[in-house]
């Protein structure tokens, strides 16, 4: 078969993508990435085929924030969460889905396969089902799903004691993030002669898609019922030797317990407070913190 995969130009959703693809071509079919320019060389060294995303719809691997300078002088918080998840993913959707159409043009593809967040996708999925071919997701995050205490996605709160409980976050999320993000995707839709939707996109991702890969456990998502499409496939098998060792990574002999401080994607240029958060835990405990290395020390291909 011929197949697409199109992916958010992230590490963190081209790694596992890059999974995905071995696995597909160790079968005999034929796989075409749709990504970022900076993963060119990462996908053809699989045998794999490279189309790229169109220039402005692409990131900067190395330093997110030449494109988004505003992610890094910005306190955390909902407003932040609301501009990058406009930033980074719905404002792509119109640039995505036209790319990708192209690409589905040059490749008449039995299927198309596209990461969670890779939100050009759902132009085609609000098609209907004899229009277009099958597409399948895959979860490189949590589990876009509503959750039974009602806790938007993003935020990390623990399960609700109570109805109560996460009410006024709930309201402010829904002010600050929910409704903006909802005008600025619909009106996006509308443009492309579709919408509108009343869910968030990601939720939508998983609602609309054919079939959704988890790449996890159950154990790792909250309780809950799932739509059918949902099936937990575990991690794709990592890809060896994808870069040298760093000077440093004898020190990780076993001996010693190691924490690994990841902020994600974007998150990862300032790690002194969440080092300082890991300290004062290890204190307490008794623990102590050996030694630190930066971001920058780490290949981003592990």
């Amino acid at each position: 078969m011929k197949i697409v995969i199109a992916t958010t130009p992230a590490p963190g959703h081209v790694n596992p993508m890059l999974g995905i693809a071995r696995l597909l071509l160790a079968e005999g079919h034929e796989v075409f990435a749709f990504t970022g320019r900076a993963f060119e060389e990462r996908i053809e060294a699989i045998g794999a085929t490279f189309r790229p995303i169109p220039a402005s719809a692409d990131q900067d691997v190395v330093d997110p924030f030449s494109k988004y300078p505003e992610f890094k002088t910005l306190p955390p918080g909902l407003e932040l969460l609301r501009i990058i998840l406009a930033r980074l993913f719905v404002d792509h959707i119109p640039t995505q889905h036209h790319g990708l159409q192209e690409v589905l043009q040059e490749v008449p593809a039995d299927v198309v396969i596209g990461d969670d967040c890779f939100l050009g996708l759902l132009p085609m999925l609000l098609q209907p089902r004899s229009s277009r071919p099958p597409v399948a997701c895959f979860g490189t995050s949590i589990l876009h799903w509503p959750r039974e205490d009602g806790a938007p996605d993003f935020l990390g709160l623990p399960p609700a004691s109570s109805p109560a409980e996460h009410a006024a976050i709930m309201r402010d999320h829904d002010r600050i993030v929910h409704q903006p993000l909802a005008l600025r995707l619909n009106r996006s839709l509308q443009e492309l002669g579709l919408g509108p939707l009343a869910s968030s996109p990601f939720e939508a991702m998983v609602r609309l898609s054919d079939t959704y890969w988890q790449l996890t456990v159950p154990s790792f998502e909250f309780p809950r019922a799932l739509p059918k499409s949902v099936k937990f496939i575990g991690t794709p098998p990592i890809m060896p030797d994808q870069a040298s060792l760093p000077p440093w990574a004898a020190d990780l002999d076993g001996k010693r317990k190691v924490v690994l401080v990841t902020q994600g994607t974007v998150a990862n240029h300032d790690f002194i407070v969440s080092q300082r958060r890991g300290c004062n835990k290890k204190t307490r405990r008794g623990g102590r913190l050996v030694r630190a290395r930066s971001a920058t020390s780490w290949p981003t291909h592990w």
